[in-house]
């Protein structure tokens, strides 16, 4: 009997990853020369400078600024100096320009300033501009609405590792909890994230922002806060927007990996830790069908009317079978707690050829944090009818313990692919959150007339997998 072997589909994302694994574990070259890379951009507008000459004088070679004003230089080990001229802009030269065997030396953000009149050749003594800041602050000057934002050469200068440890450096900002953002003291019902100008709907149905924590700096480009309203931005928020720009060509090749970890003597470690069986994917943040309904959705279901006269015919029996196929758990149990921890995974680079850049970067970031409230307290007050009567009585009362245990994965990964007329790029972002409670209260109510006590057994399964994919395909010509 032949049987049909079931193919699996591939993710793009998985295909990506293992292309990018693959370069890693082989390489493509193993060159003994040298490269040099940098951007050119004009000093007054932060605008890229298109067919700006790039010349080393100690070898008469050099290169042409493509059109997002970037150039390299593959050249052998030694010290240069590099003469940069553009047709009305004043020449600039950058001595003591170190090339190692096998390393990148990034040149980011040469400024060129427009000639106005006959001025002799400037010449730089340093080894390299290595700040971006400078065309930040040319974009922000010339920019018709009010913005702000932080380079990925402040990051490199900082240390940041994640974007919301980076964006609280700009003025007006700051971070909730360690990962949501507040702009202008507002909350975060009033701020808008996009990444690369696409909408990233948030994880949490309470908030409208992305947690920004799982986004690693070394593969963003650069963090623009817009404050004030322009006819491109979207029109649902008040507070500000968040664009967090990724990296198309990643200046040199990286690899980072992080692990993380948090401890709270009252929350972790703890025995009396509450928690309830779940799914055996849980520390995945989603749910293997343990939690699942088992009527799975229909609507001609028995009803309990319809059985109750023969509990043994048909449909009682269909009755009963789905009374058991629902989860047995009802309760919460003690067991010890774990610490918090995390871990985050990228990389990136770019792979240059004679007619095309081809550019990647990826990161896969995971969280898991759990927390414990011993004695906690939920209750309802009320103030008397009586006009006199000022003081709250209390309608329900609510202590006891109870945990919260919340899974984040999330990842991201980019390709592009630039010609010397043309650019593409596809970015792909997947995040997934979930959160399980377990809670036992003693509970006293004397809400609408009825006076009783009782033991309240509390517990809210984990989320439904929350995907979010972001696919988006861009050209320039």
């Amino acid at each position: 009997m032949n049987k049909k072997k079931q193919e699996l589909p591939i993710k793009p994302l998985v295909v990506l990853l293992l292309i990018i694994a693959f370069q890693l574990i082989t390489g493509f070259v193993f060159a003994q020369n040298g490269t040099i890379r940098g951007a050119v951009f004009d000093e007054s507008t932060g605008e890229p400078l298109y067919g700006v000459s790039i010349l080393v004088k100690e070898t008469s070679t050099g290169a042409i600024a493509d059109f997002d004003g970037k150039f390299e230089i593959q050249i052998a080990p030694g010290t240069y100096t590099l003469q940069i001229s553009y047709i009305s802009f004043a020449t600039v030269n950058l001595t003591e320009v170190v090339v190692e065997s096998g390393k990148v030396n990034v040149l980011s953000d040469v400024l060129l300033k427009s000639e106005e009149s006959e001025l002799e050749t400037v010449t730089v003594s340093a080894a390299a501009i290595r700040t971006t800041e400078s065309a930040l602050m040319s974009v922000k000057r010339n920019a018709p609405n009010l913005l702000d934002g932080i380079s990925s050469a402040t990051f490199r200068q900082i240390g940041d590792g994640d974007a919301a440890s980076a964006v609280k450096r700009v003025t007006g900002v700051s971070i909730e909890g360690g990962k949501y953002v507040y702009v202008r003291g507002l909350g975060d019902r009033y701020t808008k994230t996009v990444l690369n100008g696409v909408d990233i709907p948030g994880l949490d149905p309470d908030r409208n922002t992305i947690q920004m924590d799982i986004f690693p700096t070394n593969v963003i480009d650069n963090i623009v806060v817009s404050k004030s309203f322009t006819a491109e931005l979207p029109a649902d928020f008040t507070g500000g927007v968040v664009d967090i720009e990724t990296k198309d060509f990643p200046e040199e090749k990286t690899f980072r990996l992080s692990i993380s970890g948090g401890v709270n003597p009252s929350m972790h470690f703890n025995k009396n830790y509450l928690t309830y069986q779940g799914g055996k994917t849980d520390w995945l943040g989603f749910d293997d069908g343990t939690r699942a309904n088992p009527t799975g959705g229909r609507t001609d279901i028995p009803q309990f009317a319809d059985v109750i006269g023969n509990p043994n015919g048909a449909k009682g029996q269909e009755f009963q079978q789905l009374l058991r196929s629902f989860n047995k758990t009802l309760g919460a149990s003690t067991q010890t707690s774990m610490m918090d921890f995390g871990l985050s995974l990228s990389l990136g680079n770019q792979i240059v050829r004679p007619r095309a850049t081809w550019g990647y970067n990826a990161a896969i970031t995971y969280k898991n944090e759990t927390e414990f409230y011993q004695d906690a307290k939920f209750n309802l007050f009320a103030k008397p009818i009586e006009s006199n009567q000022n003081e709250l009585e209390a309608l329900q009362i609510q202590s006891g313990n109870y945990g919260v245990n919340s899974v984040l994965l999330g990842g991201i990964a980019g390709i592009a692919l630039k010609t010397k007329v043309s650019k593409f790029k596809l970015n792909f972002l997947h995040l997934q959150n979930g959160e399980s409670k377990a809670g036992i209260f003693d509970y006293e109510s004397s809400n609408l007339g009825a006076n009783y006590e009782a033991k309240q057994l509390v517990f809210s399964t984990m989320k439904a997998p929350t995907w979010v994919r972001i696919t988006r395909l861009s050209s320039t010509t």
